[in-house]
């Protein structure tokens, strides 16, 4: 496990929580001879606090593991824990529920729904999980308000760009202050500037949001070189397991800091 140097450090206080942890896990699809062996023996953890890049080309695992990280998929061996629980020792409505509660979610594809709003979009974690509308809808304007968006909330997916409907996609994804944020690709789909600012907001609205508490973290899955500077640490994948350390190519773009202030802003909205 190697520190990206040009990271913030981690409080220590923060390395006391083990947010995630998983054990030898191992992961396959299909069987004998056809089977696929996406996941071999990964151990890995993730304290509070931490802001942790899982990098690596296509089809090395990335994102079974995650999937694995937040209950979705469930691993064939080995222990995937978070905060303490163990997602298979739980029962597929209790899986959901501490998914919930635990667990958010921010995608390359925005995944919005086109026929309501940027704050009814940001407000349905909470409703689903039966939350007054009146306060989802209060927590999700907070939310909104936190990414930029706060003069947007009635706007339909339709009618922003793809960096603002991201950023609906980010609040809605902290409106329920995750203890485990999970980015899967959250800048493929964004240029260069919008890139950057989305990872910003990632990072920053995190913390802001949950008052700096050091018991959450933050997974991204990425192949953009660009903002590997943001994390905390790096674990590189290969052919379904975690290198004992990054590569030297890995660790010279995590230095590099690009800046794109001379860039031209996002995309306007449509109108």
């Amino acid at each position: 496990m190697t520190l990206a140097p040009a990271a913030s450090p981690v409080p220590s206080a923060a390395r006391r929580v083990v947010a995630v942890h998983l054990d030898n896990v191992h992961k396959s699809f299909g069987a004998g001879k056809i089977a696929v062996h996406a996941i071999r023996g990964v151990s890995m953890k993730v304290h509070g606090g931490e802001f942790v890049m899982l990098v690596g080309p296509s089809g090395c695992g990335k994102t079974t593991l995650v999937s694995i990280i937040s209950g979705v998929l469930d691993a064939d061996s080995g222990k995937a824990e978070v905060f303490g629980v163990d997602w298979r020792s739980l029962s597929r409505d209790g899986q959901t529920i501490r998914r919930g509660e635990y667990i958010g979610f921010v995608f390359q594809q925005f995944n919005l729904i086109s026929t309501v709003t940027a704050l009814e979009n940001t407000a349905v974690p909470l409703l689903i999980r039966g939350v007054n509308r009146g306060e989802a809808l209060d927590r999700a304007a907070e939310c909104l308000k936190l990414v930029g968006l706060g003069e947007r909330t009635r706007a339909l997916p339709s009618q922003l760009s793809g960096g603002m409907q991201q950023r609906v996609a980010i609040a809605r994804a902290l409106v329920g202050r995750p203890r485990v944020l999970i980015c899967d690709e959250p800048t493929a789909a964004l240029d260069a500037r919008t890139g950057q600012q989305v990872i910003e907001l990632i990072k920053s609205g995190t913390r802001e949001l949950t008052g700096g508490a050091q018991d959450r973290c933050v997974i991204v899955v990425t192949h953009d070189n660009r903002i590997f500077h943001y994390a905390d640490r790096i674990e590189e994948m290969e052919d379904g397991k975690i290198k004992e350390r990054p590569s030297d190519l890995v660790m010279e773009e995590s230095r590099r800091v690009h800046d794109y202030t001379l860039d031209p802003p996002d995309e306007p909205a449509p109108k």
